[in-house]
């Protein structure tokens, strides 16, 4: 047989033989993952370890050993094998790590992993709060702080400020006409105000709201019946007591202009919607519309 020949069928070899090997492996799994659930840990515990021997950089299964060995309050073990996965950056990895950590006492290592998990995308702030894995650090200060770290609406006190306009509204204008009605709620479990626009002259539309916690910034994205959109970005202004929207949606048009879309808050059951256009890079501008809100009674 040539070398050629040889060196192909070797190949072919350990090619039929590595899927073998896999497939036998899954088999394997499933039957740990069923074991596992009717708490055959030994049993489960073997047969994954006996996979691993033979796939040493199955995480899969690494990371099922980590949990099993949590479970039956193997701390130390589930540790080692959290540990294992941590360089991928994963941050449920660390925060499980972390939660092993916890109950074996070690509350630095602990701490550590909670903010390497947040720093990483961890955001389950619920979770932090009340999982009873983390009671042995949950009143170390260090944990306050990461606590204020996570990247959620709540730790962010701009994500409330547009809640004045939410409710139903009927819609004047400043000679008292009235223009519209407009319905405003809060959706995906409040992370997003909704505006419903009726015009009276059978124009409607709607807007999307939300606060976006990487830019720091309200968004508003508009759009109506005839499918045209406006995107705006803006922050709450404390002096005026009001949302301040720009858009920069046509600066780059022919004839260039900017619009300021601005909501005041007047109380309880009272919002201005004040539109503005600039066609000279916000030096001078005019007023496109202005609305008075009303709350409907």
């Amino acid at each position: 047989m040539s070398a050629i020949k040889s060196t192909f069928y070797n190949i072919f070899f350990v090619f039929v033989l590595t899927i073998t090997i896999s497939a036998q492996n899954s088999l394997k799994i499933s039957e740990a993952d069923e074991l596992l659930q009717k708490n055959k840990i030994e049993e489960a515990e073997k047969l994954y370890k006996e996979v691993l021997a033979e796939e040493p950089s199955n995480n899969s299964v690494i990371m099922k050993l980590a949990g099993l060995y949590h479970s039956i309050k193997n701390y130390n073990d589930a540790i080692e094998y959290y540990s294992q996965l941590v360089q991928g950056g994963n941050p449920f990895v660390l925060y499980n790590l972390a939660c092993s950590y916890s109950m074996n006492g070690n509350k630095e290592e602990a701490l550590n992993s909670i903010q390497h998990a947040v720093a990483k995308g961890f955001s389950q702030i619920n979770l932090l709060k009340t999982d009873t894995d983390l009671e042995n650090i949950r009143n170390e200060e260090g944990f306050s702080k990461i606590l204020k770290s996570v990247k959620v609406l709540e730790n962010f006190p701009e994500a409330n400020k547009f809640d004045f306009w939410v409710g139903e509204w009927n819609v004047y204008n400043t000679q008292e006409q009235k223009v519209g009605e407009s319905k405003i709620e809060k959706i995906l479990k409040d992370a997003v105000i909704l505006e419903n626009w009726f015009g009276g002259t059978g124009y409607v539309g709607k807007s999307f709201n939300h606060f976006n916690m990487d830019k720091n910034k309200w968004i508003q994205y508009w759009t109506d019946q005839n499918s045209t959109g406006t995107y705006f970005e803006g922050n709450f202004d404390e002096s005026q007591n009001a949302l301040v929207y720009y858009s920069y949606d046509h600066v780059k048009d022919e004839n260039p202009y900017i619009r300021r879309l601005t909501f005041f808050n007047l109380g309880a059951d009272k919002v201005r919607q004040f539109s503005q256009r600039s066609n000279d890079n916000g030096n001078t501008w005019f007023t496109e519309y202005d609305f008075l809100y009303v709350r409907k009674q």
